[in-house]
């Protein structure tokens, strides 16, 4: 029975003594937060105010140390969280700022990026601009030449041929009566020659141009035959010119006929006017041809 009291009360004195030194609610929360001050960004960016919150909790402590859950212990507890608290949402303040900074700083360094980038391009274009600019100049006066020079070797057709010049277009006549007897498609010598001369006025003109050969006869005889026979002579054309270095790809031939008079078929003058061969030169239908049509 003594011994039962005796545990009784050794039971009591331990629970007593536990209770004793229990820390308070507000001094388990002041830790619980200097805690996350102390190990959170707070630590980094608002040292100054965790340590303040770590010599108030300091005072806690020891005040619970002297007596557990006195007045004096709750109190500094009590300073101690607030000011861990206000560390907590300094530090956090402070990281945001740090956070917009950065992040303002990698913005403008990504705009000086692309600002450099587009320099580079604009002085990339503009070189090239300024050297397709020279090419395009280069081209005109090369051409100018080109065109001085064909007006020139032009000219000394005259005597052979008549000329007519249609914006891009030259014309060239030469009277049937000279180039075949009647009825035939055979080159006559005579031809040969004027022809020849043609020929070497037209290779100047290089791929840059486009030949066609036009063969006109008057109105004696059928519509057959006569388209027959001017097809005929202004494939006698073609071959001959082809044959004297002009390049072939951008000659063609065609038969008129009789559909595209220059005089009246009622005198042998007029007859003799209908029967030629007509030499067009064309510029404009190359350059529509090499103009990119929209879209492609």
């Amino acid at each position: 029975m003594k011994t039962t009291i005796n545990f009784s009360i050794l039971a009591a004195s331990l629970l007593a003594f536990g209770c004793a030194h229990d820390p308070s609610r507000e001094l388990v929360e002041a830790r619980t937060t200097y805690e996350k001050a102390a190990t959170g960004p707070s630590g980094t960016t608002a040292k100054a105010q965790v340590y303040d919150a770590k010599k108030a909790l300091d005072r806690a402590e020891q005040a619970h140390d002297r007596k557990s859950g006195s007045p004096e212990e709750i109190d500094f507890a009590y300073v101690a969280l607030r000011r861990a608290s206000n560390a907590i949402a300094q530090g956090t303040y402070l990281q945001y700022q740090q956070d917009t900074k950065d992040a303002k700083a990698s913005y403008v360094a990504m705009l000086e990026a692309q600002k450099d980038s587009a320099e580079t391009r604009l002085d990339s274009s503009q070189t090239e601009l300024a050297a397709k600019s020279k090419d395009l100049a280069a081209m005109k006066i090369a051409r100018a030449a080109l065109e001085k020079q064909l007006m020139a070797a032009m000219a000394s057709l005259s005597d052979m041929a008549k000329i007519k010049q249609e914006d891009q277009r030259t014309v060239i006549t030469l009277n049937g009566a000279v180039l075949f007897r009647s009825d035939d498609t055979q080159l006559l010598p005579i031809a040969q020659d004027k022809l020849a001369q043609v020929a070497a006025v037209l290779q100047q003109y290089g791929d840059e141009y486009t030949i066609s050969v036009n063969g006109h006869t008057d109105s004696r005889g059928s519509d057959a035959h006569n388209q027959q026979l001017s097809q005929a002579r202004a494939e006698s054309v073609r071959g001959y010119l082809v044959s004297k270095g002009v390049s072939g790809s951008m000659v063609t031939a065609f038969g008129r006929g009789e559909s595209q008079p220059v005089a009246g078929n009622t005198s042998a003058e007029g007859r003799a006017d209908n029967r030629r061969v007509e030499i067009i030169v064309d510029r404009a239908a190359v350059a529509s041809a090499s103009t990119p049509k929209p879209g492609t």
